[in-house]
């Protein structure tokens, strides 16, 4: 469930952002872990809840949002400084006397519609003793839920301010369904998870083909109403779409959950994959395209915003 913020809290947030976000869109600096570990310290603060005997529960699931250039600038370190976001919350909750359910959830997002230096934070107070709360937030796949449960369960103590609880067995993710197979790119096999493409028929028992070294490349992102951001392409598989774990959001009712994906392939190219979603790509002012080559200075559509692609 949402943890729900006082009237007095959202007060503050609300002056909080008055002050805060002219001078971050003027002057745009490197954003600081520091200051995240702040930030989250209020999301904590201002989104307890109240229960029985003055026992204030605080929330466990953390979704930091960030700009294109801060997520990946922080991306590569990010292991170590969940972690130490982590204890940081768990001290900050005992000095307060607040309780928390489980080691806190922290998990790092890009968003396009965040200009450097910008973060925004959404709270969630999630039952991990109740599979239904869990699996119903949006952003936790049941990859995610299986590796926070290990976690939990390989503690030899539970960390300090939080409420012992025995973690259940993880669930494993859905089998994947092979969709119908295309002998010029994978077919999209469906499930919980973007990246189950099924070989093109005839492709199992080969020997997997050696593949590159990456290329640069980058995608100049278009915004509604927001300029544009550019977002440098450094892992092989790169997935766009609504829901929140895509490498990049697009708030857009029209865009599916899991909409897109970047790929990089053994031949040295980058390729673009609809993954079954409604409406399809549309590239090069082609509508409704599932399967692309992408090269240099292509443009492609979704939803509301324009990416350019360009590479070295």
């Amino acid at each position: 469930m949402k943890a729900r913020q006082n009237p007095l809290a959202k007060l503050e947030a609300f002056i909080q952002r008055i002050v805060e976000n002219p001078f971050a869109w003027l002057f745009p600096s490197r954003l600081e872990p520091i200051e995240i570990a702040r930030k989250l310290e209020h999301a904590l603060e201002d989104n307890t809840l109240l229960q029985g005997e003055g026992r204030r529960i605080g929330p466990n699931v953390y979704d930091i949002y960030l700009s294109i250039k801060d997520h990946q600038e922080l991306s590569p370190g990010q292991t170590s400084l969940i972690r130490d976001w982590q204890n940081r919350l768990i001290e900050f909750a005992r000095q307060r006397h607040y309780t928390l359910k489980t080691v806190p959830i922290i998990r790092l997002h890009s968003d396009t519609s965040l200009r450097t230096g910008m973060v925004r934070i959404e709270t969630e107070l999630v039952d991990q003793n109740g599979e239904g709360g869990l699996m119903a937030t949006q952003a936790l796949s049941a990859e995610q839920l299986a590796q926070i449960r290990n976690q939990l369960a390989q503690q030899q103590s539970p960390a300090p301010g939080v409420m012992n609880s025995s973690p259940n067995q993880p669930i494993a993710p859905p089998a994947p369904r092979r969709g119908q197979s295309n002998p010029n790119y994978p077919a999209y096999t469906g499930g919980s998870n973007p990246n189950n493409f099924a070989p093109p028929d005839g492709a199992a028992g080969m020997p997997p083909m050696a593949t590159p070294p990456m290329p640069q490349a980058w995608l100049v992102i278009r915004l509604p109403q927001a300029g544009q951001q550019t977002y440098n392409i450094e892992k092989p598989i790169v997935n766009i779409g609504r829901q929140l774990s895509n490498d990049i959001i697009v708030e857009d009712k029209r865009v599916s959950r899991y909409h897109a994906q970047i790929k990089f392939q053994p031949d040295g190219q980058f390729a673009i994959f609809d993954l079954g979603s409604t409406n399809g790509i549309t590239i090069n002012n082609t509508p409704h395209m599932r399967h692309h080559i992408l090269r240099n200075g292509d443009r492609f559509t979704i939803g509301s915003y324009d990416f350019y692609f360009e590479r070295r």
